[in-house]
């Protein structure tokens, strides 16, 4: 059922209404009035006639018509019979306040399952328990009873906050008021007996008024409709912004005995967040600091970034900090420094950053001239404006207008960055994002450029191929079983032989040599290493006949010895997957070799992804540098390992689940050119 019932209702009831303002079942009276609520308000208390001038009813089964809304005020069993109540009644969305459910224990996990129940028998969605609340300021259904409405009034805006916590959703709005946001939407699910963020943002992000959503919340559980919200605001070019809290403990603990189970709960969950475009942030000041920007500062189409400033301090701390946030900072073209010398004092420098002096002083157009210049030179994207200080003499309006007449002529994303508030104040006139750290500055603006290169990625399509046929049964196939299937589905596998007898093994030998590896082939023994049951670096057939024979000893009857040629790549890396319970299939893309679990070097994609996206997930590991060739080195074949990651991410899609986890460790890489394969693989079916 539709959700625009509990954002734009028609006729509200307020079960346990008081005729106290500033009580819980007084508050949303309260609210709804002040914000120019139009639609009925029946509040529900059987010891009065009349709460806050309104007539009231002795029960929601006594009020003319069925309410769209009730919000539930009253404690205990007497929440889980209203919710009973409203069902019967006919109404859409229950929205019950009321704590001491499921997040005290067993016994309240009951009752919130029977509240649930009932709801869901009569198609009605609850919202909460133990919830502040929703509110609504464009049609002034405030549902809420939040003592910051009443502290910090309310003005309708773009922005849309949605949080599982109420405090923290209170929180949000109070950071993006002060930084000049009007917010449309704040809105709470509590324990989310039934409606979460997720559905509650699916329903916002379908608002033509609403141009950034923010999102808090504890737990993710229905991903594939936040995924359908996200991909629904990617196509309106609409901005989600997301805190998802417990970055350290995780939901799901994956164990780490192979590749694929490294996929620790919140990685995958920036896995995700990547895949559908939306930015992670750390906290509520994180989640708000880049508002403006959004909402005035366009879509940068790349990272070209340039300081301004009348301080060289500032100058050197800028492109310290660049470097560090992975902000590109170009040099400027042979025509951008002339043009710009002409304009500067003959002891300034023109290069990025640029420092106009203090002769900004004396000539208050400095920073107009200098920004003229960089923009028909095209020389950024990304322009930051840092006054450390600024007072008599300084003509800050001037500034704040050419700063303003900057980003309108030629669309580049500005952020101010100045300590003094009074000189903020000045750009927050003209809607230009103003901060007090030059560092918070840069950052936001490095969040905006990140966001839109996300933004702008088109989701790739799964492939059109159907997945190889899997063999019967479950558990751990054998090796030589897992390298066959990975070949099948487009990896590309070193070649192997499956040995029964020590003849097979010594023509192996004559085929696959001079130098090959040796290993135990078992599905009863998926970790080898461990066992001794891998030999490296046989160069003899009489070698490979003697490690035959011991290993074929060690091994359960019928189950034989795999003889692989011995590949040397240039580095060893990792590739997994496995089925998460949430999120489905995720891939794993790494530094490989035994220090794996130890280093925890690697990223997560969720498929269908496509090599650009893979190439993208390398460039992020710690060992990327060496992947280009360092010291005459060669570069490494990333469009190899990229093709593979590919193949393994649409083999997991095409399997539908029948596949719990997939390890491949090492992939053997070669120089840019030459290929990469997998010599070892483990596969695992659900």
């Amino acid at each position: 059922m539709t959700l625009r019932a509990a954002l734009e209702p028609r006729s509200i009831a307020i079960v346990g209404a008081s005729d106290n303002p500033h009580k819980v079942g007084g508050r949303p009276i309260l609210y709804m009035k002040r914000y120019g609520y139009r639609g009925a308000i029946y509040p529900i208390n059987p010891g009065r006639a009349e709460v806050q001038g309104l007539k009231a009813y002795a029960s929601i089964g006594d009020v003319p018509e069925a309410p769209e809304l009730a919000v539930i005020a009253v404690a205990g069993d007497e929440a889980v019979r209203a919710v009973e109540e409203c069902a019967a009644k006919g109404v859409k969305v229950a929205v019950v306040m009321t704590s001491g459910f499921g997040e005290i224990g067993a016994e309240g996990k009951v009752a919130q399952q029977r509240m649930a129940a009932a709801a869901r028998a009569a198609g009605m969605r609850l919202v909460g328990p133990n919830c502040q609340g929703l509110a609504n300021f464009a049609t002034g259904a405030v549902a809420n009873f939040s003592t910051i409405f009443h502290e910090l009034e309310a003005r309708d805006g773009p922005v849309a906050i949605v949080s599982q916590s109420g405090a923290c959703s209170q929180a949000i709005y109070i950071l993006a008021r002060q930084r000049g946001l009007d917010v449309r939407h704040v809105h709470a699910t509590g324990n989310e007996a039934d409606v979460t963020v997720a559905d509650l943002a699916e329903e916002i992000v379908k608002e033509e008024g609403v141009r950034l959503v923010l999102l808090y919340m504890e737990a993710i559980q229905r991903p594939g409709v936040l995924a359908q919200a996200a991909e629904y605001a990617r196509a309106r070019d609409l901005p989600i912004v997301a805190v998802k809290a417990g970055r350290t403990a995780s939901g799901v603990k994956a164990a780490s005995s192979h590749t694929g189970a490294l996929a620790s709960e919140d990685r995958v969950i920036d896995a995700f967040f990547a895949r559908h475009a939306i930015w992670r942030a750390a906290d509520p000041q994180e989640l708000v600091a880049a508002g403006q920007l959004y909402l005035n500062g366009g879509r940068p189409a790349s990272r070209r970034f340039v300081a301004v400033s009348n301080s060289g301090a500032s100058c050197v701390m800028a492109a310290d900090a660049a470097e560090e946030l992975g902000l590109e900072l170009p040099g400027f073209a042979e025509s951008t420094q002339a043009r710009l010398k002409k304009v500067l004092p003959a002891f300034a420098t023109a290069s990025n950053p640029l420092d106009v002096t203090g002769a900004l002083l004396t000539n208050s157009g400095l920073f107009g001239s200098a920004m003229t210049i960089l923009g028909e030179e095209d020389a950024c994207d990304l322009l930051m404006l840092a006054i450390p200080i600024a007072g008599a003499g300084y003509d800050v309006p001037l500034f704040a207008r050419d700063a303003a007449a900057f980003r309108s002529r030629f669309g580049k994303s500005v952020a101010i960055a100045a300590p003094q508030e009074e000189v903020r104040a000045e750009f927050e006139k003209l809607g230009l994002p103003a901060f007090a750290r030059e560092r918070e500055a840069m950052a936001a603006l490095r969040q905006l450029a990140g966001h839109s290169e996300l933004m702008r990625r088109k989701p790739a399509a799964r492939a059109a191929a159907p997945a190889p046929r899997l063999p019967a049964g479950r558990g751990f196939l054998n090796e030589f079983e897992s390298l066959s299937l990975l070949q099948q589905a487009g990896v590309q596998v070193v070649e192997h032989r499956l040995c029964q007898d020590e003849a097979a093994a010594r023509a192996a030998f004559r085929a696959l040599g001079p130098k090959v590896v040796a290993k135990a082939c078992s599905s009863s023994i998926p970790h080898k290493t461990e066992q001794g049951l891998v030999k490296l670096g046989l160069q003899s057939e009489d070698a490979v006949a003697t490690v035959f024979r011991d290993f074929k000893a060690r091994v359960p009857a019928g189950d034989g010895v795999l003889v692989a040629r011995h590949s040397a790549g240039r580095r060893e890396l990792a590739l997994g997957a496995r089925l998460d319970p949430a999120f489905g299939p995720v891939v794993l893309l790494g530094d490989g070799g035994i220090y794996l679990e130890a280093l925890k070097d690697f990223r997560l994609l969720l498929p269908p992804f496509g090599e650009d996206e893979v190439r993208a997930a390398l460039a992020q590991l710690r060992i990327a540098p060496l992947l280009q060739g360092v010291r005459g080195e060669p570069p490494l074949d990333l469009a190899a390992i990229a093709r593979m990651a590919v193949a393994l991410g649409d083999a997991m899609l095409g399997w539908g689940g029948k596949v719990a986890s997939v390890d491949v460790n090492p992939v053997m890489v070669f120089a840019q050119g030459e290929g990469a394969l997998a010599v070892d693989a483990l596969v695992e079916l659900a």
